[in-house]
């Protein structure tokens, strides 16, 4: 039935359905339609929270006050949230055995909370939880949204009464070995990736896509507006994934 699709909307069709691993990268602009706004838009969270005060790792070390002024804003957009058409879309490629893994550059759950099963890496780690950095205990979401709704102090650990911090990445942190060699093998490994919802403009994460064009994968690449990692894609689309994306899956 591709033939009553537009040609791009075909050709990424015929792509899929001759794919058999087939991985996910994700980025902000995955999100925007559940309300997200991407952080570095033009009204985003950086328009709001200077990144180098509110989201450093080190300020954090020094000073954790602003890193929760933050979370306070932060933990109210996810909790509100809820998945949209493409989050949705990329469970029913799963459910199609086409889709083996996501990896994602949010920290939203919003995968998850769609009903995806398969894989999914979080390359800047995620806001579900926490962790304590002197005991090293794990904190639940929901001890942090109590403490933060019900004190103006930031949360502290539990246990010890050390400090904590979510499991989402802070400039300035550690990137996590383990969590990019996963994402390294998921690349090296599929047939075909599908860019949707980022600009790629961070470091390292913007090097996995290119890994897998090196090792023979094709790339579709959708997005709001072009990158500058287009060129290597087999096929690109500006537009809403929300439209695009449910559309694609549903001729696949």
């Amino acid at each position: 039935m591709s033939h009553f699709f537009d040609p791009q909307t075909s050709l990424a069709i015929d792509i899929i359905k001759k794919s058999k691993n087939i991985v996910a990268f994700t980025g902000a602009g995955i999100s925007t339609e559940s309300g997200i706004a991407d952080f570095r838009s033009p009204g985003g969270l950086w328009s709001q929270f200077d990144p180098d005060k509110y989201a450093d790792y080190n300020v954090f070390l020094q000073n954790p006050e602003f890193y929760w002024k933050l979370e306070r804003t932060l933990g109210k957009i996810f909790q509100n949230a809820k998945p949209n058409k493409a989050h949705k879309a990329l469970v029913k490629l799963e459910k199609k055995g086409k889709l083996k893994a996501i990896i994602t550059q949010n920290i939203d759950n919003l995968h998850q909370k769609a009903g995806s099963k398969i894989p999914i890496i979080e390359l800047h780690g995620n806001a579900r939880n926490a962790k304590c950095l002197d005991c090293g205990q794990e904190i639940s979401r929901n001890y942090i949204n109590k403490n933060l709704k019900h004190s103006k102090n930031i949360p502290v650990c539990p246990y010890c009464s050390g400090r904590i911090k979510t499991n989402a990445l802070l400039f300035n942190e550690p990137f996590p070995e383990e969590i990019m060699k996963k994402a390294i093998s998921l690349a090296e490994n599929c047939d075909l990736m599908l860019i949707l919802g980022s600009y790629l403009s961070v470091f390292p994460a913007n090097q996995i896509p290119l890994i897998a064009r090196k090792a023979g994968a094709s790339l579709i690449f959708i997005n709001y507006e072009p990158t500058h990692f287009d060129k290597y894609a087999t096929l690109r689309m500006l537009g809403e994934l929300g439209s695009y994306l449910p559309l694609i899956v549903a001729g696949v």
